[in-house]
């Protein structure tokens, strides 16, 4: 029972980035492109803080409420699940990077647009996280028992 509730916290997690990568990368091509005319909807803001809060509660639980996993040793899966990782936040630097250092004087800015855009920053840095936490699991499980039999 506590495995498959594991599991399904960090399929919600994964639920949660994946709302805010769909509606992010629209907006991400826009500043990209220099339209910084056009105000992001409602709608997006909502969206956006779904995601983060189905991101953060997720995160937060799985952390507190369950030891790290254990699995049969998968070099390659366990790779791969890095690089989704590293991936995933190669989208919120380049956000970062974008609305911060290269498109700031041309955005109206609000506290509370701010506070989203950092909420949803830190959302996905907690997600790449737990992917590479993930990755790490299946990379490093066998490692971890030739250890333990070389002090033994």
């Amino acid at each position: 029972m506590k495995i498959a509730l594991n599991w399904l916290l960090f399929a919600t997690e994964s639920l949660g980035a994946l709302i805010i990568l769909w509606h992010g990368v629209p907006i991400y091509r826009r500043l990209l492109m220099g339209v910084t005319n056009e105000q992001a909807g409602a709608n997006v803001f909502l969206w956006a803080s779904i995601g983060v809060t189905v991101i953060q509660v997720s995160y937060w639980i799985r952390l507190r409420c369950f030891p790290p996993p254990r699995f049969k040793r998968r070099l390659i899966l366990g790779h791969a699940i890095q690089f989704l990782g590293r991936l995933s936040f190669v989208f919120i630097g380049g956000m970062f990077g974008v609305v911060f250092f290269t498109r700031f004087q041309q955005l109206e800015f609000s506290v509370w647009k701010a506070s989203v855009l950092l909420a949803v920053l830190f959302s996905m840095f907690c997600y790449a996280l737990d992917l590479d936490r993930l990755g790490k699991a299946f990379s490093e499980a066998q490692a971890e028992r030739a250890q333990d039999a070389v002090r033994l």
